[in-house]
Order: structure tokens, then sequence, then C-alpha cells
């Protein structure tokens, strides 16, 4: 089984240091919220940060879950990620998404935002996972980055972001 994690502002996770070259000097400082699992459980963290030409939205799930499946959507505007008109979002049609067979512990997606987003710029991020855990720990689950609700009749929620200034010319300013 593979294990991953990732340097993230300067946070270890998973008592491991690996570092992607193109996620190494994050700007500003990164945001977390908890991925919620079923509504009710704490299945991990989801962390947003930036550098000059991405945002990235990394996933990490605490034992004993694992993720099978990721989705993201970044917008600027709420009406910019995917809902139906009862404003319930739908995970299969946001532009990034990821299977994992097997199940992953950690997953960083990285979303191209130079030319998109400014620096200083709200964005909305929606957070999707499929996580799994043993049964009696909760099971197969749907998973959301804690933040507000949508608007729609289910328990999905988004989180906000503000996209972080790279100074020195070079960040997404």
């Amino acid at each position: 089984m593979k294990k991953i994690c990732a340097l993230v502002g300067g946070i270890f996770l998973a008592g491991l240091l690996i570092v992607s070259p193109a996620q190494a000097q994050v700007c500003g400082t990164p945001m977390s919220t908890s991925l919620i699992a079923g509504q009710h459980y704490y299945a991990g963290t989801v962390w947003i940060s930036n550098d000059a030409s991405n945002i990235y939205v990394q996933y990490t799930t605490d034992t004993p879950w694992k993720m099978s499946e990721a989705h993201v959507a970044v917008a600027s505007t709420l009406a910019g990620i995917p809902q139906t008109k009862a404003g319930n979002p739908i995970p299969g049609r946001f532009a990034y998404s990821a299977t994992f067979d097997p199940e992953v512990a950690g997953y960083t997606f990285v979303i191209p935002s130079a030319g998109v987003f400014a620096a200083n710029q709200t964005v909305y991020v929606a957070a999707h996972a499929i996580v799994q855990a043993p049964k009696s720990d909760g099971g197969s689950q749907t998973g959301w980055g804690f933040g507000p609700d949508f608007a729609g009749a289910n328990w999905a929620t988004y989180m906000t972001y503000q996209v972080q200034s790279c100074g020195g010319g070079g960040g997404p300013d």
C-alpha cells in the first residue's frame, strides 16, 4: 500500500517529508479545515494553499480512514461550483477528480491559477471525498471539507480561501 504525504507551509504530515518542487514554496499561510464524513465523523483534514502558479487542495485522512475518491471545484463565485437548480453540489461535474484503488491516506490536487485568480481574491472551494473505515468506525461515507452549507437540501459544504500574495512580482498579484 502506498503512503502519501507532503510538506505544506512547513507542516510535516504522516511523519514523512516529501517535497514536491511545485509546492515547496507556498505563499502566505495555508488554511485548513476538517474533512467531515457522514456529517458526524472527523476523517482528516483539507489544506488549501497557493504559489505563484497554482492553488493546492490537499486531503489527508486520519487512521482508520482511507480515501477511494476525491473531487474538487474552485471558482470565483459560489455559483461557479457545479450545482443542481436546488443548490446541491454535483461532485461528478467538478473540474478535478481522482479515484484510488487501493484507497489512499492523502492526495493533492494542483489547480492552475495564474491569470485566473488574483492575490487577495476570495475563491470558493468544494472538497468532496468518499472515505472508508471499518464498519465499527463509520464504514463507507461521503466527506466534505467543513465550511458553510450549500443552499440545497443536503449537508454538503464549501470553504472560502483568500489567495495569498506571493509578493515580489512573482505571485498571482
